[in-house]
Order: structure tokens, then sequence, then C-alpha cells
């Protein structure tokens, strides 16, 4: 008879005997058998390494005893001495994880690698090491007693967190997600500060009830969109008088801080006071108490809540001469398929004179997560910049053959990428940089006036086949405006280089000036870019201005941009001449509905300009508003509207700078005209301007493109386009290329997230 117990000792049996001795087996045929041989490189960092380590493996050996570095800086300096040994090339793989960052890294002459050689710090492959300056929050209490001024909204879901050791912080991350600061309503100013008083950019009147009596404000800072929509500011708060409906700041704004006139909705918002604690999700931090106060989403607070400590990562920075003729760069440093992100906003107000135009960003400033001052041959490659409170990458003073290539550069503070070279003067050193395969969107989360690429000051680039989408402003820009006056607080005056130019250059004409305006020779090409202008006013897709000659926007697609305060598609601003606007596509635009502004002798050639949709003041697809435009040829253009009483073009009888702009004084023939709304769409221009020589051989027809709304501009045979000598354009051939469309195309659609000024 069998043992009821007899079929569990069996089982027991295989267990005990049988897997351990077919285990040990195993084991001894892997133990045997050639083990996965690491990818080759001079050095390797892991979050479980150890800088007291060889850095020679690329993980800890058995024994516990060696094995790779367990950070940047300790690579770097291991490189260090391989150079100082006469190595000319070196490779860093750095293993996947997070690693925190107290102090920016640092890499100086010491890291160059000369003329010729290659120092390469990448990721691991198939592994995604992230460099992050965030530090952990926490442990969370919930509050309670509900803080002196919170909303009743609010009592009971507030949760704290002690950061007295974290000092100040501005933004605040959950994972790669950004956190809303507690935000007021917002308001519009009542007051229309006449310029040029010592007030006009520290006063604000609001009307009554639109702030509240704060217990403090310390911490509170206010956002406003000033008299001009071209630009926001962050200003700290100096005091409020609700009985005059008064609010002063501690800083001046750029502009006066009275009400923007383009538009009917807030423009001026408090910020980061308790008593505007009244959504889930908002925050406020409390420096006095050294407390983070949180009413959370859910029904407490993540452990995945970062405060960022430094707005800059990393730092390649050679020997900058400021005031003398010539920098010595770092060379040849490549970083690779790294993550950049939880950096911090960098605080800055308005009227210091150390602006970008506008002030659009800062002169010379460490608001990047990775920069470089001083360096020549560098190269980002398939690197991932995100959740971050300023700018992504910087390239200023002295930066040249540089390559941005391939990156996802999204939801971030500032601008995407920042070329900023030397002020006005003979120092023309940042140039023949490529930008290009880039993705970059949701940029300006924080400071609305950012463009996606900034080249100030800079030419020479290329800037190319970048996918650029869902920015609040202007996506790309080449330009070098400033304020001519004495050096002061205006617009860019302190980035004058004084010594270099004479006094009368405050009065030049642009052609006088020309040689010391260095954004010049850069082309823009084949870049797709839609949802542009999400916030601000007075902006466009590409923006030349203040820029020396020779600047080529060719072959780009811009589309879908229905920002209700756009201005045109492509723009020439203020005084600016020499630039080719030559085979670019403008479909689908609001705003003010225009296509193209020209302020000076630029060429418009072979253009589709089609469906433009505009909410506002309408002047025309193309618009000449000041400045002579003699020389200019207009020639090649595909206008088509599909709305009635459109206008073709708008020249305006005033003039800044020498002759009113007229169309005649331009060369401008072989166009096509066509209005699904109105058959002789053209006819009043034909009768008004062939007397005069102009569009003698243009037409009003049907272009017969292949199918507009499905983007195939390409013609149908028997389009009189191709009879005009017109050359069809191919929207496809904008955007990123392969492989760069494969890897980033889907990571680059836009999500759900709502644009910084909603």
């Amino acid at each position: 008879m069998r043992h009821p117990d007899d079929g569990l000792w069996s089982v027991a049996w295989v267990w005990v005997v049988i897997v351990p001795v077919l285990c040990g087996l195993g084991a001894a045929r892997r133990a045997g058998a050639k083990q996965p041989t690491a990818p080759a490189a001079d050095f390797y960092v892991s979050t479980r390494g150890s800088d007291g380590w060889s850095g020679r493996l690329a993980e800890p050996d058995a024994a516990g005893k060696d094995g790779p570095f367990a950070t940047l800086a300790r690579a770097r300096d291991a490189v260090r001495r391989l150079r100082a040994g006469g190595r000319r090339d070196a490779t860093v793989l750095i293993r996947g994880g997070t690693y925190r960052l107290e102090r920016t890294v640092v890499f100086s002459l010491a890291d160059s690698a000369g003329k010729d050689g290659t120092i390469t710090y990448a990721a691991y492959p198939g592994e995604k090491p992230v460099f992050s300056s965030g530090r952990p929050v926490g442990p969370w209490r919930k509050v309670p007693d509900a803080p002196a001024g919170l909303p009743d909204a609010a009592t009971g879901k507030v949760w704290s967190a002690d950061v007295s050791a974290f000092g100040t912080f501005r933004t605040l991350f959950d994972g790669d997600r950004e956190m809303r600061r507690a935000r007021g309503k917002g308001f519009r100013q009542t007051n229309r500060t006449p310029r040029g008083t010592k007030d006009d950019a520290r006063t604000v009147q609001f009307p009554k009830g639109a702030i509240r009596s704060y217990a403090r404000l310390d911490d509170a800072e206010l956002r406003i969109i000033p008299c001009f929509f071209w630009i926001m500011n962050l200003l700290p708060i100096e005091s409020v008088d609700q009985a005059r409906l008064t609010l002063r700041t501690a800083a001046p704004g750029t502009y006066p801080l009275g009400r923007n006139g383009m538009t009917d909705r807030p423009t001026a918002w408090i910020e980061n006071v308790v008593e505007e604690l009244d959504e889930p999700g908002e925050w406020v931090l409390d420096t006095a108490a050294g407390r983070l106060l949180l009413w959370p989403e859910s029904d407490r607070p993540t452990r995945t809540i970062v405060a960022p400590k430094l707005t800059e990562l990393i730092r390649v920075e050679g020997t900058i001469d400021t005031d003398g003729p010539a920098d010595t760069p770092v060379q040849g440093l490549v970083f690779r398929g790294l993550t950049f992100m939880h950096g911090d906003r960098l605080p800055w107000h308005g009227r210091t004179g150390w602006g970008l135009q506008h002030d659009w960003e800062m002169f010379d400033k460490p608001t990047a997560l990775l920069r470089f001052r001083g360096a020549e041959r560098c190269a980002v490659e398939d690197c991932e910049f995100k959740a971050s409170g300023h700018t992504a990458i910087r390239l200023d003073l002295h930066a040249q053959r540089n390559r941005i290539v391939g990156n996802h550069i999204h939801h971030v503070g500032g601008a995407g990428v920042l070329l900023a070279g030397y002020g006005p003067g003979t120092k023309d050193v940042n140039r023949q940089n490529d930008v290009a395969n880039n993705a970059i969107h949701h940029i300006g989360r924080q400071y609305w006036a950012s463009g996606a690429i900034f080249a100030w000051q800079s030419g020479h680039n290329r800037i190319a086949h970048n996918a650029i989408h869902h920015v609040p402003y202007t996506a790309i820009l080449a330009t070098g405006r400033i304020s001519r006056g004495k050096p002061g607080p205006g617009e860019c005056s302190r980035t004058v280089r004084w010594a270099e130019v004479p006094q009368a250059y405050r009065t030049w004409s642009w052609k006088k000036r020309e040689p010391f305006l260095h954004a010049r020779k850069n082309l823009i090409a084949c870049n797709d870019i839609h949802h542009a202008m999400e916030v601000l006013g007075d902006g466009n897709c590409i923006y030349v201005s203040g820029a020396g000659a020779g600047n080529v926007v060719r072959g780009n697609c811009c589309h879908d941009c229905p920002g209700r305060y756009m201005n045109a598609v492509i723009r020439c601003d203020d005084d600016q001449h020499g630039t080719l606007i030559e085979g670019n596509i403008c479909v689908r635009t609001g705003g003010h509905g225009e296509g193209f502004i020209s302020k000076g002798d630029n060429d418009i050639l072979n253009n589709v300009v089609a469906d433009l949709r505009p909410a506002h003041r309408h002047r025309g697809y193309i618009v000449f508003p000041y400045g002579s435009v003699v020389g200019s040829r207009i020639e090649g253009n595909i206008l088509y509207s599909r709305r009635k009483g459109q206008i073709l073009y708008h020249h305006s009888r005033r003039s800044r700078h020498g002759d009113p702009p007229r169309l005649r004084d331009t060369q401008t023939d072989r166009n096509l005209y066509f209005c699904t709304a109105e058959a002789n769409w053209a006819k009043r221009h034909f009768d008004a301007q062939r007397p005069l020589g102009i569009d003698r051989h243009s037409v009003c027809a049907d272009p017969m493109f292949v199918d507009l709304d499905g983007g195939d501009l390409r013609f149908r045979p028997g389009s009189p386009a191709l009879k005009l000598g017109i050359r069809p354009l191919d929207a496809a051939k904008a955007g990123l290329q392969e492989p760069y469309r494969r890897r980033l195309g889907r990571k680059e659609r836009p999500d759900a997230r709502k644009p910084p000024g909603n």
C-alpha cells in the first residue's frame, strides 16, 4: 500500500537533489562559456560604480573590488590624464540610470581633444543615462491647520515638506512632468503708462478685486505681458496698495507695464502666494519657513517629486578674452545619447542692457542644461532635453563648427537651441554651426517669449530639417537688433562693443552697420513648423531682423498656426536687407493672416502662400510696412486665397528709413494669384500696377495643386504655374530626414498638455 505522503517526498526529492545538480551543471556551462563582451571604451560610468575604482570595467567585478566610475566628473578627470599622456581620442560609455548632480560639471581646456582629436561621452548601447539636478522632496506630511490665507477649497487637502536645506527654487517636477506653481486667475492692467517716466516699467494698476490682500510677498512674482505683446516678464513684487489699486515691482520690466492693446484677455498674474493655492496640482514655496506646500492631484504626493538645484548641468568652457580679439576654445567633445532634465529657471528681469533682442534671452548667462562657452568641433547628438525650467542648449560667444543634431528637446522653460555671439563689433566668432534634424516642441514653458532656435549675432550657420511645433512665440530667429543709444539699460545696449564701433554707429544706416551685424549668411532650410505663436503676439514662424546680409530662408514648410496674435509667417523686420526667401510653403496660418513682411531690399521667390485665415487686421499676403524696398524681386510666387476680400499686397505710405515702400520699386512678375471665392481676385491689382510695369506676365488662375489640404502642393498636368516657370514644391522634404524621422517622428508628436499661457 502506497503511503499518502510518498508523492510529496518525490517532489521534494526532485527539488532538493535533482534541481541543484542541474543548476550546477548549467552554471558550470555558463562559467566555461564566453561571456558577452562589453562595447569597447576607455572608461565606463555606472550608478553602481565607485570613483575609487579604475573605471575600466563596464560593471563591478565579482569581488566588488573594481568596476566603473560613479560620476561623470571622475571619468572626465581620467580622460584628462590620458590626454596628458599623449592620447588623442577617448571614449567614455555611461550606463543607464539617474545621475544626480550637486554642482555643474565643467569641461575646460584641460579636457579638449585638440585640433584633430575626439573625446566622446556616450550612452552605453541600449541604455538611458539621465543627468538631473533634481533633489527628491519628502517626507510629506498633511497640513493639520490651514495656513493663513489658504482658500477654503484647499482646506484639509494641502501637504507640506521641509525644504529648508534646498534654498530657493522656482520650478518643481514630478518625474518628467512640470508641476504648476500657484497662479491667480489673471487680470488686465488698467494703466496706459506713458513711456519715458521713471515708474513706467515698475508700476501696474489693476481692477478692483483682481488682486487679493497677501500675507507675504517675499516669494511672490508677477508674470506679465507688458505694453508690447512680444515679451513676458517674471518680476519680484515690492508692494501692493489695495487703496490705490497699484502694484509695484522690485525690479523693472523690459517695457512699461501698462495695458497691452492687442488683446482683451488677461495679461498679468500673481504667482507663488498661498492665497492663490486653489487647484489640485498647484504648489507654493515659502522660503522663510523652509517649506513647500502642495495640493496633490491624487490622495497624497508621489515619491517622484523633485526640486532642481542647478540651472546649468554641464558646461564646456574655453578661455574667453571678453575684451580682446581672440579666445581659446575647447575642441572635439561629443555628447551622444544622454538625457538632461530637472534644471531650474534662472531669475532675471528687463532693463538691464544685457538681454538679447527684446530680452528674449540673456547675454552670456548660465541658463541652459548644456552650455558651450568657447567651443569648436563639439557635438550634441541623439540626446534628450526635457522637464527643465530654462533653455536646453546654448552656444555662447566663441562657438564654431559645432553640431547639434538629432536631439529631442521638449517641455523646457526657455529656448530650445540658442546661438549667441558677441554684441555688434569686430569680434565675429559665433559661426558655422550645424543645427539639424532636431525635434523641438513645447518649449518656453516658463519664459513665453522663447524661440525654438535663436541665432543672435551668429552667422554662417545651417539650421535645417528641424521639426518644430507647439511653441508660445516665434519658431526660428536670426537677429542682431540692439538699442543704438548710449550704453545703459536699453535693449542689448551693453552688449555693443563700443570701443570697436565709431560713435556715429548710433545714426548709421543698415548698409554702414552691416559689417558689425554678425547674424549673416545663415541657411534656414527645410524646417517643418506648425503651431507657432500659441501664446504671445507680433511674432512669426521665421524671423530675420537686425541681421547682416546673405541670410537664406528656403524650403521651409510653415503650416497650421492658428495663434490669435501671430503676425506674418516669414518676416524681415526693421531695416533688414539682403535676405532671400525662396521655395517656402506657408499654409493655414491665423492671427493677422499675413504671409511675408519685408522692411527692406529682400527677395521673395517661388513660394506658396495659401489659405491664410486672419482673425484680426489683415494687411495682405505680402506686406511692405515701411522702409525702401528698391531692388527687391517678387517673382514666381503663388498666392492662393479661399476668402473673399483678402488683399494681395500692402505697401505703406510712411517710412522710417529713406523712401516709403512702393511695389513699383520692386521687380514683381510671373506670379500666380487665385481665390476660390473671388474669380477676379487680382483684377484690381493688375489694373493699378501693370501700367507701372508690375506683374505684366502674372496670371490669375487655379494653380491646380494635387491636394492642398493633404499637403501635396505638386501641380497636376496643365497647371498654369508650370507655364510661368514656377517650380513645384514638396512639403514632404521639410522636417526630419531619415533615420531621424523614424527615430524621433513618434516622440515629437504633440501631447495633450496645454500651452503655458492657458
